[in-house]
């Protein structure tokens, strides 16, 4: 059942990540310009500027918390755009040469951000990025379950980076970052198991989290240039903390209407901090005929945690169920990473490129995992000790111009993977566990071409064959091909452009066998056949079906040799036209996303692997984004912009309705430069 709930997670997240990349550009802020191209001088500096603030306004029906997890836009007003920058005319200003700031979506947007950059000619380099983001998650509900997982965060992060003497042949680095997300979440947590901690019996109960993550970056470094070498060095310092707890009080029986354990008291509190010192090294050089660049990190992280939870209730039998937790630790988590980069240029139509690197990662100390029944008297003893990976990748790349038209290159590429770990065991049972270990080595070609028959004309061809020994996963590469091409033709006003990928991966491990296929294939058009009208066009195509072996048990019964299917055909097309008048521009545009499944009729028309309704309702997806938008920016002066638009989207699931929504939103604003 966990597979196929994966695949159905995974569908709508990758669904969402489409929405996000192709149908969401919002129609606000206004692409347009005000004020004069040059600037204007105040003093001794040239100064440009653009400031855009409206109010946005929304209306939504149907499933509310869908919306909000894929577009969240609302009413209120904003600042949607700033853009503001002083230049020194003469580069001698007193405190600085140059100040740059920009905004965007502030006000109320799911996604804002705000950019400063300040510099002194030969003193001083500041940047600062700033950037909050409203994240929503409700959680699936596609099984009929009653929505007990839900994320609503707010995300923020701030990187500040000072250099010092930017243009000497020695500068110094200062940085501080800082990123922390905090809100409220629901999860779920299984209780009152009568055979220990992995016993299916039990309940389901939700629970309240109160999120609080906090993650502190400090950095001073340098920069050194000699002689055609660049070596930088960087020691950090990262400091991290998660302090959610999670809560229930009540008195309320479990998810399972055919157990009748109840929860009246829950609270964990687990605070899990950490800090991780860090060394980044990098030596570069650049030459006519050679070019060598090597990095070095290593990461001491030091990581230490506490579990303190206790649960009151009955279990499934009407008994008192008084139920503790402890479990805690601490471990080192060493990791170094290295690579070297070679690029020869012997000819002006040769280049041999190599790359090596290593990265090892350990995970080693001691934990130790108490459960223990205050009405049994029973207790559970775990512990923990070490995994580590290693990994060895080296590969060969050689590009050849053979005429003018015509580019060939090839390459090898070989990894060698090493996984050890010494697992949880019992303690009265094991006492001094072997470590597991699995080796996995990847032989891998590339090939291709880039052709030029004429001078609008390009095409590129590409592929990749591989083969892996022991993937450590069932999912993970193992026989694999990859193959794409592009097709570009560009003259004058007019661009055309097509593009197709394929990925075939078959795996097969002891106790179960995964393929996977993928192909994308793409096209795009943009048009300008007069200075007011352009035209931009783009579809595309992306197929992806997997099938894995599975075994599972469900209401008490066991499923033997079973297969875990999964379909997806994903359409994706965009539609812009503008039209620049005399006082006036207009944009229309029409995006659309939809993926059309297997073409079964209902979700459980079909049936492929176990003949259950909650698998056959996760093979695959079939639903609808489009998002059709209208914006018209009248000059008013020179220096004003008076912007209205129109924004409309639509999500609709083809089995699952309870999920599906509409919206209207709109926006006015003006745009100005002082």
């Amino acid at each position: 059942m966990k597979n196929a709930t994966l695949h159905l997670r995974a569908a709508i997240w990758v669904f969402i990540g489409i929405i996000r990349c192709y149908a969401q550009a919002s129609v606000a802020p206004t692409t347009e310009t005000v004020g004069p191209t040059r600037g204007d001088t105040w003093r001794d500096y040239n100064v440009v500027n653009s400031f855009e603030v409206g109010y946005r306004l929304v209306t939504v029906s149907g499933n509310t918390q869908m919306y909000d997890s894929q577009i969240n836009f609302h009413d209120g007003v904003r600042l949607f755009s700033s853009f503001f920058t002083m230049d020194s005319k003469n580069g001698h200003g007193l405190l600085f040469d140059q100040a740059i700031v920009t905004t965007n979506g502030l006000g109320g947007d799911p996604y804002s951000s705000a950019t400063v950059r300040v510099q002194k000619n030969r003193i001083y380099e500041y940047n600062l990025l700033w950037r909050n983001s409203q994240y929503f998650n409700p959680g699936l509900t596609t099984d009929g379950g009653a929505g007990e997982h839900l994320l609503d965060t707010s995300y923020t992060l701030q990187d500040h980076n000072l250099t010092l003497f930017p243009q000497s042949s020695i500068r110094f680095s200062l940085g501080y970052s800082r990123n922390d997300q905090s809100g409220a979440g629901i999860s779920t947590v299984q209780l009152f198991q009568t055979n220990g901690p992995f016993d299916p019996s039990g309940d389901v109960f939700p629970l309240f989290e109160n999120v609080k993550l906090v993650q502190n970056d400090y950095r001073l470094g340098t920069e050194v240039h000699w002689l055609g070498f660049v070596l930088t060095v960087m020691h950090g310092w990262e400091d991290f903390k998660d302090d959610t707890p999670y809560q229930f009080t009540g008195n309320a029986p479990g998810d399972n209407p055919l157990n009748s354990a109840t929860l009246t008291s829950f609270y964990r509190a687990q605070p899990y901090h950490g800090t991780s010192p860090y060394w980044q090294v990098a030596l570069f050089r650049d030459s006519k005929w050679i070019s060598f660049n090597g990095r070095f990190t290593y990461t001491g992280g030091v990581r230490s945690f506490v579990i303190n939870e206790s649960a009151i209730g009955t279990n499934q039998f009407g008994a008192l169920a008084n139920q503790q937790i402890l479990a805690f630790g601490n471990a080192s988590r060493p990791a170094a990473t290295g690579n070297l980069n070679i690029t020869l240029l012997p000819t002006s139509k040769l280049t041999i490129a190599s790359r090596t690197s290593v990265y090892n990662i350990r995970t080693e100390g001691n934990s130790a995992y108490l459960q223990y029944d205050n009405a049994t008297q029973s207790s559970d003893l775990l512990y923990f000790q070490f995994l580590g990976i290693r990994t060895v990748e080296t590969d060969l790349s050689v590009q050849y111009q053979l005429r003018n038209w015509l580019d060939l290159h090839g390459g090898y590429a070989y990894s060698d993977r090493l996984i050890s770990s010494s697992p949880q065991f019992a303690f009265t049972n094991i006492t001094s566990p072997v470590p597991y270990t699995q080796t996995n080595i990847l032989n891998s070609g590339t090939f291709g071409l880039r052709l030029k028959p004429v001078a609008p004309l390009t095409i590129l061809l590409d592929g990749e064959i591989g083969h892996a020994s022991q993937p450590f996963t069932p999912k993970g590469d193992r026989n694999y091909n990859a193959f794409s091409g592009r097709i570009q033709y560009k003259i004058k006003n007019l661009q055309l452009m097509a593009l197709s990928n394929t990925d075939y991966n078959n795996n097969s491990v002891t106790l179960s066998s995964y393929s996977s296929h993928a192909r994308t294939f793409s096209a795009s058009v943009s048009w300008t056949p007069k200075t007011w009208f352009s035209l931009d066009a783009s579809y595309s195509k992306q197929h992806v079906d997997t099938l894995g072996g599975i075994a599972f048990f469900a209401n008490a019964q066991f499923f033997p040799d079973q297969v875990s299917y999964y379909v997806s055909n994903l359409h994706s097309g965009t539609l812009a036209a503008r039209f620049s008048l005399k006082r006036a521009d207009l944009y229309i545009g029409y995006s659309r996303v939809q993926d059309t499944g297997d073409g079964r009729s209902d979700p459980v028309s079909t049936i492929i692997g176990p003949n259950l309704a909650a698998f056959q309702t996760a093979q695959t997806f079939p639903l609808t984004f489009q998002s059709p938008s209208a914006r018209i920016s009248v000059r008013i002066t020179e220096r004003v912009r008076w912007n209205v638009g129109y924004q409309y989207y639509g999500y609709t699931e083809k089995f699952f309705d309870g999920e599906n929504y509409l919206a209207n939103t709109g926006y006015t604003s003006i745009l100005w430069s002082f």
